[in-house]
């Protein structure tokens, strides 16, 4: 299965848990899920069992734990909790846009080939 049928119809946008009222995000459940064979690797995140996308509809993955969580806090989102492994394939085989941090400069691109920041 690839991440464009795993995540059909079921989708939130970043800009959709930006914005949402903090209220409405205190009653969202929001989980961190990994991605592909490699548990620890890739993560992605769910909002009330919605994939969170980019607004392209690619699948937001993030390259490693602290970047997920650096995105969560970023939204100012504290409460979330394990959610189960994706079942998709690993990062690189589908469609899907890849975060990473890179130091201090929060949130970058990732290539997902080479496992590496893309700096601009």
């Amino acid at each position: 299965m690839d991440a464009a049928t795993a995540i059909k119809g079921k989708v939130a946008t970043w800009l959709e848990l930006a914005v949402a009222p903090q209220w409405r995000r205190e009653r969202c459940k929001i989980q961190v899920h990994a991605v592909g064979p490699r548990d620890g690797t890739c993560y992605a995140i769910s909002m009330d069992g919605r994939w969170l996308c980019a607004g392209s509809g690619e699948l937001t993955v993030f390259h490693g734990l602290s970047a997920a969580l650096h995105f969560l806090k970023l939204l100012g989102i504290e409460d979330f909790e394990p959610g189960e492994p994706t079942g998709m394939p690993a990062v690189g085989t589908g469609n899907h846009h890849c975060m990473c941090t890179d130091g201090g400069r929060g949130l970058l691109p990732c290539n997902c080939t080479t496992r590496r920041c893309l700096t601009h």
